[in-house]
């Protein structure tokens, strides 16, 4: 019976490829020729065996072979182009209730106009405090730095043999460091690696300052406080503060049970309060200085990556969710958003990415405050955070994430090559965070992103949110910079 889908070319051209696969095959042995020949006349009745001797006449060798390998390549590319559309569409879908602003306050990035290549994997990206220059920390161990507002940018302007194993995470002081006493204060450059060091180096001459030494595995992160300490967390289960001016380590603490993978800090006037997040699959806040556990936070099902604080500009968006809503969180006293606790803390609300592919925002419940005693674990909710939302979108681990300096918006780099900004608005409009913005240019994953760093104020600033806003709106430095495993950092502006 004749194919119902194949024209007769086709058909006739899948029974040549068919014979074409069999010859070699039957050719073992006179039996199965006999049966070759008889397949033969079967599917090409219109050619005597004479013509047909050599029915593989206009194919191609292995034709049937290279025909499925195309249909392998083929299946793939509209897999690829399905979660290409499942991205877009989900940007489409919220874009008719997204005001995107093009004012300064409001800036996110819309294409890549530098990039920068590297011979090796990029693990880690940040831009300098005031100068416009990029550091990558790379696989190999060395730190490339450039300058993106020169001309000539073919070649790092500087690399640094930083470490013998790969870098993984920089970070640069909050405030200027006396290192020194007679010096001139310096911004410095921390590197962390899987050589099991920290490095500290002068962001303005690029010496070499201090190596800390103490961690027993790879050191996964690294983060300033505004105190000018530096706290690391690493393989080695463990979070430790270390004094920068004399490169001693003044505390260590255990809070997880596996590899320590990322941390976040926020200082206040009881101290220092460091978010961390685990191959264990939990978050944990705790007291830099103590090393106290105060809250912990569950609900991913993968290893979380990373992990960040929102500032107070954040604020009044999720409490008006959380207020209007209050049905959806039973366990959360309404009164307690209303609290000005949060405000002798620093802290509210924070975000943990994950490699379930999801990046989630949470409420950090206040710590118990007892005289003469540094914060212990929190009263509420048996001491753990209340998930407010998810952030679904990205189809693969989400690997950085960075708030947006008005604090409304989030960025997150995922292995799905990917960088997507998110909304808190979309909270208030229809009870989730959105993608509004999806950045496309890497052509492997996404390992780091970084936002500039805003302006340093050049005095003390107290304001409502209105002139907050307009303050980071001056001093706001409207660039993104991404790196990946595709060797290449890439500047957003």
């Amino acid at each position: 019976m004749p194919s119902q889908i194949l024209t007769d070319r086709q058909q006739a051209e899948l029974n040549k490829a068919v014979l074409q696969y069999l010859q070699p095959i039957c050719s073992t042995s006179e039996t199965n020729e006999n049966l070759f020949h008889q397949l033969e006349k079967l599917l090409l009745p219109s050619k005597s065996n004479a013509q047909n001797s050599n029915s593989d006449d206009g194919l191609v060798e292995q034709y049937l072979e290279k025909k499925w390998s195309t249909v392998l390549r083929l299946q793939k590319r509209i897999i690829d182009l399905e979660n290409e559309i499942t991205n877009l569409r989900s940007v489409v879908d919220v874009a008719p209730v997204v005001n995107l602003s093009k004012d300064r306050v409001n800036w996110i990035p819309t294409s890549a106009i530098q990039t920068f290549e590297t011979p090796n994997v990029v693990n880690s990206v940040r831009l300098h405090p005031v100068l416009p220059l990029v550091y990558a920390g790379c696989n190999d161990g060395s730190i490339n730095i450039w300058n993106f507002a020169s001309d000539d940018n073919a070649l790092p302007e500087k690399i640094m043999k930083a470490h013998t194993r790969g870098v993984n995470k920089l970070a640069f002081s909050q405030d200027k460091i006396e290192l020194n006493k007679g010096d001139e204060p310096q911004y410095i450059l921390a590197s962390c690696s899987s050589d099991l060091t920290i490095k500290l180096y002068n962001a303005t001459t690029h010496q070499h300052l201090k190596t800390l030494r103490g961690h027993d595995h790879t050191v996964s992160s690294i983060q300033f406080s505004k105190s000018n300490l530096l706290y690391s967390v690493s393989r080695d289960k463990t979070i430790k503060a270390w004094n920068v001016v004399d490169g001693t380590c003044i505390k260590s603490f255990v809070g997880h049970s596996e590899w320590v993978r990322d941390l976040d800090v926020c200082s206040s006037k009881l101290g220092d309060f460091v978010l961390t997040c685990s191959n264990d699959q939990s978050a944990r806040l705790s007291h830099g200085q103590s090393g106290t556990g105060v809250a912990l936070l569950i609900g991913h099902s993968h290893v979380i990556e990373a992990v960040r604080f929102l500032p107070k500009l954040s604020n009044s968006v999720i409490d008006t969710f959380i207020m209007n809503n209050s049905d959806l969180f039973p366990s959360l006293p309404i009164e307690l958003l209303k609290n000005d606790v949060y405000g002798q803390f620093g802290f509210k609300y924070c975000l943990t990415a994950s490699r379930d592919n999801t990046i989630k925002l949470w409420l950090l419940p206040p710590p118990t405050q007892i005289p003469g005693r540094p914060p212990m674990p929190s009263k509420y909710n048996q001491a753990q955070a209340w998930l407010i939302a998810n952030l679904t979108g990205h189809t693969s681990w989400v690997k950085s994430v960075q708030v947006h300096p008005n604090g409304k918006y989030v960025l997150s780099a995922s292995d799905d090559k990917t960088i997507k900004v998110w909304d808190l608005n979309g909270l208030n409009i229809d009870g989730s965070v959105g993608v509004i913005r999806s950045l496309s240019s890497h052509q492997g994953f996404v390992s780091d992103i970084d936002f500039a760093r805003l302006a340093k104020r050049s005095e003390d600033f107290n304001g409502n949110s209105e002139e907050v806003l307009k303050d980071v709106e001056a001093r706001m430095r409207c660039v993104l910079v991404s790196g990946g495993t595709d060797n290449t950092v890439k500047v957003w502006k």
